[in-house]
C-alpha cells in the first residue's frame, strides 16, 4: 500500500462522507459545511506521520492551518492517528463555528469594542495519567490575556499544546494565535504541564476559534496572500532602488507603487524589524510595537495589527521563492536599517550578553492618514 498525498485525501473523503465529501483536485471539499480541506505530507517515516492542513472556505478572510504529528507501531497507523488528532481538534471545532454550536459570547478592544462568539475545542489527550475535568481549564487561565491580543479579525483560532514527558526532562507548552508562536502565553501553558504528576509521557493539545460579530468587524481590505505579494513586490522595488543608490527615496517610491499610504508604512517599518527577528533567532523580541499615532504614543500587541505576522510569513516566502537577484544583500541592507538589530548591535559591542538582552518596544512613527488595522 503507498501512503502518500492522495492515500491522504482518499481517507478524508471517506470520513466525511456524512458532510457531503467530494475530491476536487488536491482537496476534499466538505459541501454541508462550506469548506475544503487540503493536507500535505511534511514527513513520513516508519512509525511517525507529520501532516499539514489547509482549511478554506469563501466566508473567511484567510486559510486555517494545522499541523499534526503522531507516532505508530507503523506508518499506516501513525498516518492514521495524525488523521484522529485533526479530525478530532481543530476540523471539529471548525465544524462547531460553522453550524453555531455551543458558542459563547467575548469581548475585546482594539481601536473600538469587538464582539466575537467563542468555540471551544475538544482537548485531545496523549495518555489517561492526567484527567480532563474541565474543557474550559486552558481557556480560563488565557483569556484575559487573549482578550488583550485580538484585533480586527474576522476570525482568530488559537492552539494550546502542553506535553510532559514524566521524568523531567522534557516539559513544553505553546499557545499560537493564527498559527504565529506567543512567547509569554506559552510560558503559561508551560507552567501548567510541570504540575502534573504523570509517570508516562502525557500531552493536550486544544483549539479555541473565535468569530467576531458583524457588528463589530471592521473589514481590512487585504488576506494573507495579498499581503504576501505586496511584500514580494515592495522588497523586489527595494532592491531596484537600491542598485541605484536611492534608498532614501524607497518610502515615496513604495506608497506610489502600492497605492495604499497604510500598507506602504506597514511595510516601511515592520520589515526591517522581522529582519532581525529571522537574524537572531535566539533573541526573544517584545511582542508589542509603539506607535506615535496621531500625536499619542500608543501600544500594540503585533498579533493585533492586521498585517504583522503575515508580513512575517510573506518574507520569510519571498526569501525561500529566490524572487530577488540578491536576496543576501537585500537582506543585509534592510537589517542594518532595523532599530532592534542596531539597539542589540550596540549592546554586545558594549559588552553586553544576548541571554540578558531585553528589548523595548520598537516605535514607529505614522502620518495622520495612517490607517490603524
Amino acid at each position: 500500500m503507498k501512503i502518500d498525498n492522495n492515500y491522504i485525501i482518499k481517507d478524508l473523503n471517506r470520513q466525511y462522507k456524512g458532510l457531503g465529501s467530494f475530491i476536487s483536485g488536491d482537496r476534499v471539499v466538505l459541501s454541508k459545511i462550506n469548506t475544503a480541506v487540503k493536507p500535505e505530507i511534511y514527513q513520513l517515516k516508519e512509525q511517525m506521520a507529520t501532516i499539514g492542513y489547509h482549511i478554506y472556505s469563501p466566508e473567511w478572510k484567510n486559510e486555517i492551518f494545522e499541523t499534526a504529528a503522531a507516532l505508530g507501531s507503523d506508518m499506516e497507523t501513525a498516518v492514521g492517528m495524525a488523521q484522529g488528532d485533526f479530525m478530532f481538534g481543530i476540523m471539529a471545532t471548525v465544524q462547531a463555528m460553522v453550524n453555531d454550536e455551543n458558542a459563547e459570547e467575548f469581548d475585546s478592544d482594539f481601536n473600538g469594542l469587538h464582539k466575537w462568539k467563542l468555540y471551544i475545542g475538544n482537548i485531545v489527550a496523549m495518555s489517561n495519567e492526567i484527567a480532563v475535568n474541565d474543557m474550559k481549564m486552558y481557556w480560563n487561565v488565557l483569556k484575559d490575556e487573549l482578550a488583550k491580543r485580538l484585533g480586527n479579525q474576522d476570525i482568530c483560532y488559537i492552539k494550546i499544546y502542553a506535553a510532559n514527558d514524566g521524568d523531567g526532562k522534557f516539559v513544553t507548552g505553546e499557545c499560537r494565535i493564527n498559527d504565529h508562536r506567543i512567547d509569554s502565553l506559552s510560558e503559561m501553558i508551560e507552567d501548567m504541564a510541570r504540575t502534573w504528576k504523570n509517570k508516562n509521557f502525557a500531552s493536550h493539545k486544544q483549539f479555541f476559534i473565535l468569530k467576531q460579530d458583524k457588528e463589530t468587524l471592521k473589514e481590512y481590505p487585504y488576506n494573507n496572500t495579498d499581503i504576501y505579494d505586496a511584500v514580494e513586490k515592495s522588497l523586489m522595488l527595494y532592491e531596484k532602488v537600491m542598485n541605484d543608490g536611492k534608498e532614501a527615496l524607497y518610502f515615496d517610491v513604495l506608497k506610489e507603487f502600492l497605492g495604499d499610504s497604510s500598507l506602504a508604512q506597514d511595510i516601511y517599518n515592520f520589515i526591517p524589524e522581522i529582519c532581525a527577528e529571522f537574524a537572531i533567532e535566539d533573541m526573544k523580541f517584545s511582542e508589542k510595537v509603539q506607535m506615535n499615532y496621531r500625536g499619542n504614543i500608543r501600544t500594540f500587541y503585533k498579533s493585533q495589527l492586521a498585517a504583522y505576522y503575515p508580513m512575517r510569513t510573506g518574507f520569510a516566502w519571498v526569501l525561500g521563492k529566490n524572487s530577488l537577484k540578491n536576496t543576501q544583500r537585500v537582506f543585509e541592507s534592510l537589517l542594518k536599517s532595523s532599530a532592534s538589530f542596531n539597539a542589540i548591535n550596540n549592546a554586545l559591542n558594549d559588552g553586553s550578553k544576548l541571554e540578558n538582552l531585553i528589548l523595548t518596544d520598537m516605535l514607529f512613527n505614522v502620518s495622520d492618514d495612517y490607517v490603524l488595522r
